[in-house]
């Protein structure tokens, strides 16, 4: 009997063990089940499973189907951004009082311009990404400063040497004598805090533009779009007059780097050399005129090695999508085909 009991207590505790691995290793994960489900009950689920700060302008009665079993939520938002039509950013939004950011978050949501703010980024193209399409998780970035400066330069600095975006009230430069560097979910908090202000780290998911067209990979183009605020006035991001503007190479190098450090190992070296090759691309091009420039640009994404990565992020996007909006991209393909034959024909 003794015997029995002892295995009994065995067994209990091996399935209480079991459970709590269960448990700990599924933390943090999210499970939705939800077809033509408002979009505001779903993003509610994934911010309360996941433990995100998710702010949207999108109508909160936007329809969405998604099924996924514990899943890292940022990819259950990727996929309701793909499912909705939308792009998402992780944000830090910082001010000297959280009633500033609930104004700024507020207009944002309102499809409106926060009066008196600026946002810093860099640029919505990604030449970092995983193979399985899964989104990086930019809050594990590691960012180290060089030395201090003013509230606005350092947000700039952090923004284009990361790639999250930074926002803050655009008369709010206050000295910062020595920020701390380390992971941004964490020193991003902390110049906030030097600069005598506080902050939150959001999860933006902004919808398309009434009128905006898609582009040919599915995905809308915002480019000229802020997220809250003004975009600041970078004369190295103005351009010549002849078209793209150019950032500075070192911060996109170190973005870069930072980011393929957040891939899984056996996919970093690869990786380093598409950037390096994206790199080397746009050096050659940046003071040609901009007729020139585009010629130059339709023969390097022509070639059959840049072909193949950009089919892979198409297909990696197409996953996320549904039946119907993979149908809808199809014959919306086929019509510029169309239509390109029939203008091509002399009409």
């Amino acid at each position: 009997m003794s015997s029995r009991k002892t295995l009994l207590g065995i067994l209990l505790m091996l399935v209480a063990l079991w459970t709590g691995w269960w448990i700990y290793s599924g933390w943090g994960l999210v499970s939705l089940d939800f077809t033509e489900a408002p979009v505001g009950k779903v993003l509610s689920s994934i911010s309360r499973q996941g433990g995100l700060e998710i702010v949207t302008d999108l109508d909160p009665a936007t329809p969405v189907t998604i099924q996924v079993r514990r899943m890292p939520p940022l990819e259950a938002l990727d996929i309701v951004a793909v499912r909705t039509d939308s792009s998402w950013r992780l944000a830090y939004v910082g001010a000297r009082s959280e009633a500033e950011i609930d104004t700024a978050l507020g207009a944002f949501g309102a499809k409106q311009q926060a009066e008196g703010w600026t946002t810093h980024g860099a640029g919505s193209f990604n030449a970092v990404q995983s193979r399985s399409g899964a989104p990086l998780d930019l809050r594990r970035v590691e960012w180290q400063p060089q030395g201090g400066g003013d509230l606005q330069s350092l947000l700039a600095q952090t923004a284009e040497e990361t790639g999250v975006t930074l926002a803050a009230p655009s008369d709010w430069s206050a000295p910062v004598a020595a920020p701390k560097g380390g992971r941004i979910s964490i020193a991003a908090s902390a110049l906030f805090r030097e600069a005598g202000g506080t902050s939150r780290e959001i999860f933006l998911l902004r919808g398309p533009d009434p009128g905006e067209q898609a582009g040919e990979d599915g995905e809308n183009w915002r480019g000229r779009r802020t997220w809250i605020g003004t975009a600041p006035r970078d004369d190295r991001r103005e351009g010549d007059g002849r078209g793209r503007g150019f950032g500075d190479p070192e911060r996109e190098a170190k973005r870069a780097e930072a980011q393929i450090k957040l891939l899984p190992p056996e996919e970093q070296k690869t990786a380093r050399e598409d950037v390096s090759m994206m790199r080397d691309f746009w050096r050659t091009v940046r003071e040609l005129p901009e007729e020139q420039r585009r010629a130059k640009a339709q023969e390097f994404f022509s070639r059959p090695e840049v072909q193949e990565r950009m089919e892979d992020r198409r297909l990696a996007r197409y996953a996320k999508m549904t039946s119907k909006q993979r149908i809808e991209r199809s014959q919306r393909y086929w019509e510029r085909k169309a239509e390109a034959k029939y203008r091509g024909g002399g009409q």
